[in-house]
């Protein structure tokens, strides 16, 4: 059986799992869980560094 949503960029899985953890942590904490706008950007920024800091630690080196 194929699954029918796949996730398209490693970008997306870590964007999900950064929603995950947030919604674990005010959950955890006794707060409603919510995510603004304001909030999603920040985890958007935050998974971009973490992509690039994979990418920089995994990847070779281009050769120009």
């Amino acid at each position: 059986m194929v699954p029918k949503h796949k996730i398209k960029s490693v970008v997306d899985s870590i964007i999900i799992d950064l929603i995950l953890d947030y919604f674990n942590m005010q959950s955890l904490s006794g707060k409603q869980e919510m995510l603004t706008g304001q909030d999603f950007q920040v985890i958007c920024e935050n998974a971009k560094d973490i992509y690039y800091e994979q990418i920089m630690i995994a990847e070779k080196p281009g050769v120009a």
